[in-house]
């Protein structure tokens, strides 16, 4: 009998150990899932009229925030979006969506693209009416970061307002490191890969060409292009 009992043993635990282990795997993943669906739920505010629309492959971890959607519809990972003549596709391209002590507030119809991230703690944003966010943008904020109406943000954009890790200079004043608010104006068209850093204001109808990176501000009708960006055309308007 043990003898039998070793040969089991030795020719059926690993098979056994490895059912077992997938079998609580997939117990937990169901519960994780459940979990972060009741989460969710309970973190949307819909005001007035408003609606929500969010691709069930969509990641989304979310706590003690919310996601505010006022008088319009916030469309997650719904929407085709396109790049360089290629698409977005909502079934491989999905959202990912990270908010900790944090607000996404929506003024309106806006519509996050497949592959859109965005990372929140202690954090604001804002976005308002008929803006677009194309896939590939990362938003990530550790203060606040409001987005006009009207504005198409382009494929594979990077906006934060924060540095990502604390910065000392030589006397250790660590002041620089601080998140700083980014303001978007209306109608702003944000090219390919840009990026928008902390502290930046962006005026009505600006440009900012593809690859640019921004670290100061601008007025309205200008566009900007270059590293770091700087005025190339005033008195610009643009329609898309």
């Amino acid at each position: 009998m043990g003898k039998s009992r070793d040969n089991l043993t030795g020719k059926y635990y690993g098979l056994f150990s490895a059912v077992y282990s997938r079998f609580f795997f997939h117990v937990k993943s169901v519960y994780n899932k459940f979990s972060s669906f009741s989460e969710t739920k309970k973190s949307i505010v819909l005001n007035g009229d408003s609606k929500i629309g969010i691709h069930h492959k969509t990641l989304m971890n979310i706590k003690n925030s919310k996601i505010v959607v006022n008088n319009g519809s916030l469309k997650i990972g719904i929407d085709f979006g396109y790049f360089d003549g290629g698409i977005y596709d909502s079934a491989k391209d999905r959202c990912k969506i990270f908010m900790q002590n944090s607000t996404l507030e929506i003024f309106g119809n806006v519509s996050l693209y497949p592959g859109v991230l965005i990372y929140a703690i202690n954090a604001h944003i804002i976005i308002r009416n008929n803006t677009k966010i194309n896939g590939g943008v990362e938003i990530i904020s550790l203060k606040k970061i409001d987005i006009g109406e009207d504005c198409l943000f382009a494929e594979g954009i990077i906006l934060r307002d924060n540095d990502g890790h604390q910065i000392n200079s030589g006397n250790g004043d660590s002041n620089d490191s601080e998140a700083k608010e980014v303001k978007i104006g209306n109608h702003c068209w944000i090219g390919q890969r840009a990026m928008i850093l902390k502290g930046v204001s962006l005026a009505d109808n600006v440009i900012v060409g593809a690859g640019a990176v921004v670290a100061g501000s601008f007025s309205s009708g200008v566009a900007v292009a270059g590293i770091p960006a700087k005025i190339i055309k005033e008195n610009v308007s643009w329609s898309a």
